[in-house]
């Protein structure tokens, strides 16, 4: 039996710190993507500069902001 798919959210990354939700239109703090992710969503983030999915640069442990 295949495993069903978490949903997904896709984060933009802008500069170093601004991140934004384009399912909600609004900017989101590093708090707010752990508690998704809690809620059983996948959190995708993508550099809106070069492209690059940066997520497990975003939400490595100890980096909290």
């Amino acid at each position: 039996m295949p495993r069903k798919r978490r949903p997904r959210r896709l984060i933009n990354r802008y500069g170093r710190t601004r991140l934004y939700d384009v399912e909600t239109a609004s900017y989101v703090s590093l708090v707010r993507l752990k508690e998704l992710r809690s809620e059983g969503y996948e959190v995708v983030v993508r550099d809106v500069e070069d492209g690059r999915f940066v997520t497990e640069d975003v939400l490595r442990p100890g980096l909290d902001r």
